[in-house]
């Protein structure tokens, strides 16, 4: 599986497609294996409950889920994620479109489950952020509206992702990296994965993903 996996995310980043407006961003239509996007949407996993969004993750820290090394023993599919994205082949993939540095990052990632009246206000990511990779995983009838929303540099929205199943986007953080998502009703759940490599001074060691891989 784990063979088989590494190969299909190979093969599917070298496809990716580069955009440099609002800002330089690379996006895809596949990243994993059908098959193993429906394992990741059956693992049973359920979104906080949370009765009031304020626009920012990190104001429900306690609730997030990460393939951290608790859950990667608990289930293999946490394992196998995390193996492809440790592996040096993929990491030597990533440097060499994104023209980035990650020998040195960790590897975080976060299975995020999103409901209800959700959204995200225009942000950049932290510093510490060396590249961010989001990976949308839902198939519900109203998914398609469910992209991430990109803003230029005066904050002024300029596109939406387009949201399908086992496709997303990446984009190496900076200055002008501004993103989010307007408040919207979510009837089902969006279920998205998002990728970080992060440099060696991020401050929450329990969010990080073991940092061995298995060939």
């Amino acid at each position: 599986m784990k063979e088989n996996l590494l190969k299909t995310v190979g093969d599917n980043l070298k496809k990716a497609k580069f955009n440099d407006k609002p800002f330089v961003h690379w996006t895809f239509d596949n990243i994993f294996s059908g098959k193993y996007v429906n394992n990741l949407l059956e693992l049973p996993l359920k979104p906080p409950v949370i009765f009031d969004h304020c626009g920012k993750r990190e104001n429900y820290n306690s609730t997030r889920i990460f393939f951290n090394s608790k859950n990667c023993r608990v289930d293999s599919t946490f394992n196998n994620i995390v193996s492809i994205f440790n592996n040096p082949d993929i990491i030597l993939k990533l440097e060499n479109i994104c023209n980035i540095g990650l020998s040195k990052g960790k590897l975080r990632i976060e299975y995020a489950l999103d409901t209800g009246n959700f959204w995200l206000e225009p942000h950049r990511d932290l510093r510490e952020k060396l590249l961010t990779i989001l990976v949308y995983l839902s198939k519900d009838a109203e998914s398609s509206q469910w992209g991430t929303a990109m803003y230029d540099k005066d904050l002024n929205f300029f596109s939406q992702v387009p949201y399908k199943s086992n496709s997303g986007f990446m984009f190496v953080p900076g200055d002008n990296t501004w993103y989010g998502f307007p408040k919207q009703n979510i009837r089902g759940i969006i279920k998205s994965l998002i990728i970080n490599y992060v440099s060696s001074d991020w401050k929450n060691p329990h969010e990080l993903a073991p940092t061995t891989y298995n060939n």
